[in-house]
Formats: structure tokens, C-alpha cells, sequence
């Protein structure tokens, strides 16, 4: 079985990767999936989103990309969600690197791949020699994004940083899952957008997203995931339908022992593309 590695990244702010990568993450482990979740934004929202910060004197998410050679040991947190730990962040690094090593996000990772089936990168939006670290050892990436013309313009970054990164180390092609957020297609703007980006990406690039629902913003304020704090919320159910659309795209695998398969289809949470 091979260990997916998923980035979550966006060259814009905002556009919901953190919210991402948190009910992502405590939503496959509901299903038996064994995930881990790294908290490479300074900010460190993915650890507050489990309830989980750096211990002082311990290696953190960003350990790696201080020190050449630096390594997780002793990094990882276990969670309140079945199956999902993290690696909580440094709030105080800068998003300097202090070596030259972009594959040293790899290098740390690969002692840990055995123990988990799904790895969750959250990354930071602006540090661009952060992000080379998070792209190269992902067999994916995730591109959430709101449906405006500054989202959509934070795609046309991305993804233009994003190629030229595979084309600077000469790594292979990487496949996008771009995830609208905050849908509300009441809007003319918001339609359009879409439209722009299924034009511009192609729809096989494009995956369900998560409409609007206040209950996003409650369980981030109780440093929980929508699945633990809002479960029969419609954010809960797109989040469920995204994590069906990911395993489809990436073909992301589960351990002998996970029992969940086919939990999209035993929770009713329909197939269908409701923004079609």
C-alpha cells in the first residue's frame, strides 16, 4: 500500500485551507483511515482546529526546514478523532529555511509513511521556498479556493508556481483537485467563476466543494472538527462528498484493518454534483 501525501496550498489567503486539511483529515479517520496531519502554516490553525500546539523544546512541523537533517521524532501528536494525529507548527518561524535542502520535508517524512495511509500538509500561502518543501514529496494537491475573481486569480498563481516547481526539480506531474469554498451560487459572480475555472482547468481538475454554513466558523471556535462539533451540518456532508472525490482523483488506499468502505454510500451522502 502506498502512503498519499496531499498538500493543501493556495497562493492566496483565506481561501479556506486550513478548514480544509482539519475536516479532510477528521473525516477520512472516521472512516479507519490512518492520517496524519502537518501544520506547516506559522499560524499554526490546523493544530488549534484539533486543539493541539508545539511543545516547547520538542520537534515541531517545521524542525526540517530550520535544520539540515532535522526529523519528527518526537513530533507527533495524537488528536481527539479516531485515526488522525498531527504535526503541530512552529508560531514563531519566519518562513526562512535555514539550508538550501527542498527535499527535506521527504527526508523526514519517510521514517513515519509506514504508519499512516493519508498525509495532510497544510501550507502556507506566501513562503514560497516553504511550499517547494510541501510539493515535492505530495502525490497531490488540493486547491481550495472562494469563487471570486481573487480567488480565481490565486489559482492562476498557484498553479503557475506549481509548474514551474515540477519543472525546476524535475519532478513528476502532480495531479490539482481544485475545491470551490464558501459556495454560494445565488450570485451571478460566483457562477461565473466557476465557470472560468472549469473552463481554464478542465472539469476533470475540479472536485465538490463545501457550500456556506456558519457552522464552519462554530467548531473552529471550539478548536473541533464540523464532524465532532456540527455532524448533521451541510458543510459535514460536503466535506464527506470532497473526501470521496479525493479518494477517486488520487486513488488514495486504506490499511487492511480500516472498515469504513463505501461510508459515503451507508450515510446517504449522495454522488450527485449539486452545483451541476
Amino acid at each position: 500500500m502506498t502512503t498519499r501525501i496531499l498538500s493543501v496550498a493556495n497562493c492566496k489567503g483565506g481561501t479556506g485551507k486550513t478548514t480544509t486539511t482539519v475536516n479532510l483529515a477528521a473525516e477520512f479517520g472516521s472512516r479507519g483511515y490512518r492520517v496524519l496531519v502537518i501544520d506547516l502554516d506559522p499560524q499554526g490553525h490546523s493544530g488549534l482546529g484539533f486543539g493541539a500546539l508545539a511543545e516547547l523544546g520538542l520537534p515541531n512541523a517545521h524542525t526540517p526546514l530550520r535544520q539540515r537533517g532535522g526529523s519528527f521524532a518526537g513530533a507527533v501528536q495524537a488528536t481527539e478523532e479516531d485515526g488522525v494525529a498531527i504535526i503541530p507548527a512552529d508560531r514563531s518561524f519566519n518562513g526562512q529555511l535555514g539550508h538550501d535542502d527542498g527535499h527535506c520535508l521527504e527526508t523526514a517524512l519517510a521514517p513515519l509513511l509506514p504508519d499512516y495511509d493519508l498525509v495532510l500538509i497544510d501550507v502556507p500561502p506566501s513562503a514560497r521556498a516553504v511550499m517547494i518543501c510541501a510539493l515535492l514529496p505530495s502525490s497531490g494537491v488540493v486547491v481550495p479556493t472562494t469563487l471570486d475573481p481573487l480567488g480565481l486569480d490565486g489559482v492562476r498563481q498557484f498553479a503557475r508556481s506549481f509548474h514551474d516547481t515540477m519543472l525546476r526539480f524535475r519532478a513528476a506531474p502532480l495531479g490539482l483537485a481544485i475545491a470551490p469554498m464558501r459556495i454560494d451560487l445565488r450570485t451571478n459572480v460566483e457562477k461565473d467563476t466557476l465557470a472560468q475555472l472549469r473552463t481554464g482547468f478542465g472539469p476533470g481538475q475540479m472536485v465538490r466543494g463545501v457550500r456556506t454554513d456558519v457552522a464552519v466558523s462554530e467548531a473552529f471556535a471550539r478548536r473541533q472538527p464540523l464532524r465532532r462539533c456540527r455532524p448533521s451540518a451541510r458543510a459535514t456532508a460536503d466535506f464527506a462528498a470532497l473526501a470521496d472525490d479525493l479518494i477517486q482523483r488520487f486513488g488514495i488506499e486504506q490499511d487492511a484493518s480500516g472498515t469504513a468502505e463505501g461510508y459515503g454510500r451507508r450515510e446517504g451522502f449522495s454522488r450527485a454534483c449539486w452545483w451541476a
